[in-house]
């Protein structure tokens, strides 16, 4: 591997963090950007250098060219502000202005499996996403903004969990919770990691990968088993209720990119 390679990150929170780390211990330079200022101190103490950027309705603050240039892959981490507006596209589109000025062409947009509606059954990475929220039709616009510029390739995450961050603790301060045999679609942070790196050292440009956990059992069983390990009070599922069926499993994780998921169970 060129011991040179650039990786910019725009978004250094729960995801982008621990993932500039793994880099750097790979040997790559890191670009990683906040919006926090006093959080600088913090990426240049892991070795990341740190810009200020915050991408808003009115355009981009902070050094965004100089954080561009000589970049040799950048991945765009961050998720809509306001869900139940277009803030979000207009937010990528002034990302994509910047980005189409620079010479960068290898683009990682970080997604969700939310741009798939509650009902569209099984998914692969073929399935046209037929949103059924705000929030899915925006990212569906920003995913065609970055798309249709540059050699991006697309992931869209499962929901997360990872170190202090499991839906179940959500769920169990809910009063009433819906859809009891749904399936979970969920993805460990160690894996969302290990299928980024794995993008960028296999030059996998122009796809769309969907980073879920093979791994589906009902919404109850899952998110119950988890309230027990971490102590809380059972879900309080609705037994009768609309149920809504969807399940997302991507072959191409592991055919194109060969990745094998490092936490399949999702503990």
């Amino acid at each position: 591997m060129n011991l040179k390679n650039k990786v910019g990150i725009i978004g250094c929170g729960w995801l982008g963090l621990p993932l500039a780390k793994s880099l750097i211990k790979n040997n790559y330079i890191v670009y990683g950007s906040t919006t926090n200022m006093k959080k600088l101190r913090l990426l240049s103490d892991e070795n990341i250098n740190p810009f200020f950027l915050y991408i808003g309705e009115d355009g981009i603050s902070g050094n965004i060219t100089e954080f561009l240039e000589n970049l040799d892959v950048l991945i765009i981490n961050i998720p809509p502000k306001n869900k139940n507006t277009n803030e979000y596209s207009i937010r990528i589109r002034h990302l994509s202005i910047a980005i189409k000025e620079s010479n960068l062409k290898k683009v990682i947009f970080i997604s969700s499996s939310g741009v798939y509606g509650t009902n569209q059954g099984k998914i692969d990475s073929y399935t046209i996403p037929k949103p059924s929220s705000q929030n899915g039709t925006n990212l569906v616009e920003a995913e065609n903004i970055i798309n249709n510029n540059f050699s991006t390739t697309i992931l869209r995450l499962g929901g997360l969990i990872g170190p202090d961050r499991n839906p179940a603790k959500v769920l169990s301060s809910k009063k009433i919770v819906y859809n009891p045999n749904g399936p979970v679609n969920l993805i460990h942070l160690t894996d969302c990691i290990g299928i980024i790196k794995c993008i960028i050292k296999k030059n996998k440009w122009g796809k769309t990968y969907l980073g879920v956990s093979p791994y589906h059992p009902s919404r109850e069983f899952y998110y119950n088993s988890q309230c027990i390990k971490l102590g809380l009070k059972k879900i309080n599922f609705a037994k009768k209720s609309n149920q809504t069926y969807k399940e997302i499993t991507d072959n191409n994780i592991v055919k194109e990119l060969g990745y094998d998921f490092k936490n399949l169970n999702l503990e």
